[in-house]
């Protein structure tokens, strides 16, 4: 824990909640998702006017349309996950069906077990195709109820629909990418001589859009934490697991030498576990509490 406080950056504090690097109550998803259309939108502007802009927005929506998300049987495989037997772990699947029913979901995702260091998990795939891969770290140390926050948390995330969103922002990425090299190779091999402060620009908007990319993926970590309280009925199930699993990947994983030090707070997928129980701490108790009303599970009275 402290070792996460110190991992904050030295960002003033707005931008520090805008960016979720600490908890910032409301969502930013969003906002930052059209801070990356911003980007991609005046660099493809600066490249070649309103013409530029427009071809870019149209790639992008037929990106959308047309990129194929990896399939998660394919991303499985080269994971090396095989499928979580129901009848060797019957309780962790009767726990992923009780909380996508808790969750709304019309469909089960797909257990698979994971292999490597740490306690971990992924969820890929959407619909039908979810799927949710647990290490096998996780099976053998956690408790029952800290297994069913991990849960929560991953069906939180299938249940805010974050495969899509963070589809989106990979495709947002690429296309400002895509445009900046272009316009770079323009400038550097063309006949335009452009000021040096484009240039500039053109060499930094990949990098500003690869940072606010990483913004929305830890912004959806904050969601999935109050998600999976809403589905565990308050947040101190999930305030436990965080902790836990916390001690026990800091003791597995410093065994590795590259992942010993945590990336800075700007390039991380995860905010720290720190400002995750601090956001988890205050959220107030009648939100979940409503929804938990709301959306018992079957035969509950």
């Amino acid at each position: 824990m402290e070792n996460d406080e110190n991992n904050q950056s030295d960002l003033p504090g707005f931008l520090q909640r805008f960016l979720a690097i600490s908890p910032g109550g409301a969502s930013h998803t969003f906002p930052l998702m059209a801070c990356m259309a911003g980007v991609l939108a005046a660099c493809a502007w600066m490249l070649g006017g309103l013409s530029m802009a427009i071809s870019a927005a149209i790639a992008v929506a037929l990106m959308l349309m047309l990129a194929p998300m990896v399939s998660p049987e394919i991303l499985m495989k080269l994971l090396r996950a095989r499928p979580l037997d129901s009848g060797s772990f019957p309780a962790i699947h009767e726990m992923a069906a009780m909380l996508a029913r808790r969750a709304g979901l019309d469909y089960l995702p797909k257990l698979f077990l994971l292999p490597g260091k740490g306690v971990n998990a992924i969820t890929t795939g959407t619909a039908e195709d979810t799927t949710i891969a647990i290490s096998s770290d996780a099976l053998h140390d956690l408790s029952p109820r800290q297994m069913r926050a991990l849960l929560a948390h991953e069906i939180a995330h299938a249940w805010h629909g974050d495969t899509r969103i963070l589809l989106m922002t990979d495709v947002l990425y690429r296309a400002t990418w895509t445009v900046a090299l272009f316009g770079l190779m323009v400038f550097i091999f063309g006949d335009l001589n452009p000021p040096a402060w484009m240039i500039i620009i053109f060499g930094a908007v990949p990098t500003i859009s690869f940072l606010l990319q990483r913004a929305v993926i830890r912004d959806r970590e904050f969601i999935a934490d109050h998600g999976a309280s809403d589905l565990l009925n308050g947040p101190e199930d999930m305030i436990d697991a965080l902790l836990h699993i916390d001690q026990i990947n800091r003791r597995r994983l410093r065994l590795i030498a590259y992942r010993s030090t945590q990336p800075p707070s700007l390039l991380d997928t995860h905010p720290s576990v720190g400002a995750r129980i601090r956001a988890l701490r205050d959220l107030k108790p009648g939100t979940w509490q409503k929804f938990f009303e709301n959306r018992r599970p079957p035969g509950a009275n």
